[in-house]
């Protein structure tokens, strides 16, 4: 019924660059493709015939809309649970994507959305998420540890209510290069690697404390172990090895794996 009213897709455009002076202030200067779409498409199920001719019904339900999110975030300034309301905060590390879609198994090939980038939670519903990072819409998605964490917990992780550009400027200019580039360096910390590469996934880790971390690159797995709160050896391919690390970074002194109180590698996982 859109497309026959003449709305659909990228006719929808034009209405998403009004946005409320909160929303400018913030970054967020136009309504969402997601939510305004799931809007009109609620009007259409309901009977309402919207065309390019005349379309003031809809253009009424956004500006409504677009009222109620400036107001709920004028009272809760947006730093709430994403379980809660709207949630207004910052990119917690290089968020992986591809296409409009950032899933909870990223992989170190995809584009990625930098730490620190304004994001806000418009919904979270079963285990998706409506968000807009940059003005731009995407729907975060718990696509494989949903057994082991919730969707709204999921999301408030990546997306958290203080600027971690800040502590990524106290490290060393090596390491910030590294992480802004999202790549990885031999003796990074746990902070350091979420900041470059994102979270694993909790399906592979569920446990940040446990090593190796799991992660990928074209759906190749490869594995970060760890030695007293450090990166001490990444378990891949040479070829891959030498996407995944940053350009330059040393190669790692031996050292005795976490998890490993004999004092020998640590036990190499099955293959």
């Amino acid at each position: 019924m859109l497309h026959a009213a003449g709305i659909a897709g990228d006719g929808i455009i034009p209405f998403f660059r009004h946005g409320l002076g909160m929303f400018r202030r913030s970054g967020f200067g136009r309504f969402s493709r997601l939510t305004a779409g799931r809007l009109l498409a609620s009007a259409a199920a309901a009977g309402v015939m919207l065309s390019l001719a005349g379309c003031g019904a809809g253009r009424a339900a956004i500006k409504a809309a677009e009222e109620k999110e400036a107001a709920e975030l004028q009272a809760t300034g947006g730093r709430v649970s994403s379980a809660a309301g709207l949630r207004l905060g910052y990119a917690c590390c290089n968020l992986r994507y591809a296409g409009e879609w950032i899933s909870d198994q990223g992989s170190g090939e995809q584009a990625f959305i930098p730490l620190g980038t304004r994001v806000l939670v418009r919904n979270v519903e079963g285990y998706r998420a409506e968000v807009e990072a940059g003005e731009k819409p995407y729907v975060m998605a718990l696509d494989y540890g949903r057994k082991l964490e919730k969707a709204a917990e999921w999301v408030d992780k990546l997306v958290v209510l203080d600027d971690p550009a800040e502590r990524l400027a106290k490290y060393p200019a090596t390491i910030r290069t590294a992480i802004e580039a999202g790549r990885l360096l031999y003796g990074m910390t746990r902070e350091q690697v979420l900041m470059a590469v994102g979270y694993p996934s909790t399906y592979d880790t569920p446990k940040l404390d446990a090593t190796p971390w799991k992660m990928y690159w074209n759906r190749t797995q490869y594995l970060i172990h760890w030695s007293g709160g450090k990166v001490s050896r990444i378990e891949a391919a040479p070829e891959l090895l030498a996407k995944i690390l940053a350009a330059g970074a040393p190669q790692p002194a031996a050292a005795k794996q976490e998890g490993d109180k004999r004092g020998k590698s640590a036990k190499q996982p099955s293959k």
